[in-house]
């Protein structure tokens, strides 16, 4: 650091008052100042100044050139002899204006920004679906090929919509031609069918898609059946179609159930007689083994194994009458016979009790 002794000469105007008077006293007086080097920044940008006009420091306080600090602020700069006045003028709002100018450009371009992200994202969930609607797409021509008829009925078209997560699926069929076709359904048979075409939607999406579908009548627009399965849980079937198939007799129903296959323990056995008493609500199923030497495999078995397998035989023919034909049995009577069709042994099932007697 410098430091000198100089003689300044300020022109200071003092007010003095006094009791008489007041008048303005001019003086020159000898000042100690000190020269620092001091730099003047305006905006950043460092200020020349001439060699004297030297920021300093005096009485603990720095002076600064006016001239050169006001034309550095854009401002201008008079002096006025008779006033012995210096006169500052001009817009002192300037900078504070461009730098508002400044922010604004920043955020108007934070803006575009943003929205360019977001057609960008808009375009990504574009692709997303057009290739998605590409694989429901071949998913559909898969469907309609394999499951082309429901039984009898032929199927009229298969349409998906949704995505990987949640399916929508519409199954149309024309009861116009099909009307005796689809009266003559069983439930069951129906309820297979859309378990088979659930399956392979969810084989192809994901186990964890959401189905949720309709079977429609082309011919009269009704819903026939409606469907839900979700992920992995259990398939829900409601049928709407009493219009449309009659209840199946309990004839049908024994004509149904022969030629089926039970097995207990490791014996298979054919249904091969069902008779259904209506004054009792009983009816009575006969099982011949498809195997050799039955009856020997049949004295090997447990009795918790025979009772607990004939048990779900008896339980299963009582839900197909309830289901098929509408019949609450009371009672189920089954016989078993060996290959030769001789007499294993012989059950009744309490259906109301879900116990054999």
């Amino acid at each position: 650091m410098k430091k000198r002794i100089i003689t300044v000469l300020l022109s200071l105007a003092i007010m003095m008052m006094t009791a008489m008077t007041a008048e303005a006293t001019v003086a020159k007086v000898p000042i100690n100042v000190d020269y620092q080097d001091i730099v003047i920044y305006v905006n950043g940008n460092a200020v020349s100044v001439q060699a004297n006009e030297e920021p300093f420091i005096y009485d603990s306080r720095t002076f600064l050139p006016v001239r050169a600090l006001a034309e550095a602020l854009n401002l201008n700069v008079e002096w006025i002899d008779e006033a012995k006045a210096v006169k500052i003028s001009g817009n002192t709002t300037t900078d504070v204006n461009s730098l508002a100018e400044k922010d604004l450009e920043i955020q108007n371009l934070k803006l575009q920004i943003s929205q360019k992200d977001s057609e960008i994202q808009s375009l990504n969930d574009k692709i997303a679906s057009l290739e998605s609607d590409d694989d429901i797409g071949s998913l559909e021509e898969e469907l309609i090929s394999d499951y082309d008829y429901l039984e009898d009925v032929e199927i009229e078209d298969i349409s998906l919509d949704g995505d990987e997560d949640d399916v929508d699926v519409n199954v149309e069929v024309d009861l116009n031609d099909y009307a005796d076709e689809w009266e003559y359904l069983d439930e069951s048979d129906i309820e297979d069918w859309i378990e088979d075409l659930v399956e392979s939607i969810q084989d192809e999406l994901s186990d964890y898609t959401v189905v949720d579908g309709e079977i429609i009548d082309i011919d009269s627009d009704d819903v026939l059946v409606e469907f839900y399965k979700d992920g992995d849980d259990s398939l829900e079937v409601d049928f709407e179609d009493e219009d449309y198939r009659s209840d199946t007799d309990a004839e049908d129903v024994e004509d149904d159930l022969k030629g089926d296959s039970y097995d207990v323990g490791s014996i298979e056995f054919t249904v091969t007689s069902v008779n259904y008493d209506e004054d009792d609500d009983n009816v009575t199923v006969e099982l011949e083994a498809v195997d050799d030497d039955a009856a020997t495999d049949w004295e090997d078995l447990t009795s918790s194994t025979v009772n607990s397998e004939v048990k779900d035989i008896c339980e299963d023919i009582a839900e197909i009458f309830d289901e098929d034909a509408d019949i609450s049995l009371d009672t189920v009577t089954i016989y078993f016979y060996d290959e030769d069709s001789y007499s294993l042994d012989d059950f009744e099932y309490d259906v109301d009790d879900d116990d054999l007697i």
